[in-house]
């Protein structure tokens, strides 16, 4: 919201399988997919369209923003991102999400490499497990990015947005 209201573009990734058979899966997540549906009766990948492919109704997007879809862990590997930010003259990404030491760590890792200063909001970030939260957070922020908590990038935002540079 806080984004929305100093007139900030929000975008959203969704991960998952683009087609409704995995087809375009990597071979080691349809080999995945195949093992948890055999043993839980449930998908790891959730093919884009379905219910568990949403987006979860607290944090919708407007239909203003962008939303893209990725059947790869990280957003630039999987999309056309960099060129969409290039081309809304986007030079610093603020990252949130699921999971920090999967999606969130590769695309925050290829963002830092591709040039763009890259902060990942420590407590708006999660995994499955507190201790690869920890390391991911800890690896990222030696090298790729800066680690902020959301009061921290709450305070930049509106310091950036009276024209002071955070």
């Amino acid at each position: 919201d806080a984004f929305r209201a100093a007139g900030r573009p929000v975008i959203y990734t969704r991960h998952g399988a683009l087609l409704p058979d995995g087809s375009d899966l990597a071979l080691r997540r349809r080999r995945r997919d195949a093992d948890a549906l055999k043993s839980t009766g449930r998908l790891n990948m959730w093919p884009r369209g379905s219910f568990e492919h949403e987006i979860i109704d607290e944090l919708a997007p407007l239909p203003t923003e962008l939303v893209l879809d990725k059947n790869t862990s990280g957003a630039f590997n999987g999309t056309g991102i960099d060129q969409i930010l290039h081309n809304m003259g986007i030079d610093t990404l603020v990252v949130t999400g699921m999971a920090s030491d999967m999606c969130v760590e590769t695309t925050s890792r290829d963002a830092g490499d591709r040039g763009y200063n890259v902060v990942v909001v420590e407590d708006a970030v999660a995994t499955f497990f507190e201790e690869h939260h920890r390391a991911a957070l800890s690896a990222l922020a030696r090298v790729f990015t800066q680690v902020w908590s959301t009061e921290q990038v709450l305070q930049a935002l509106q310091t950036a947005s009276k024209g002071v540079q955070p």
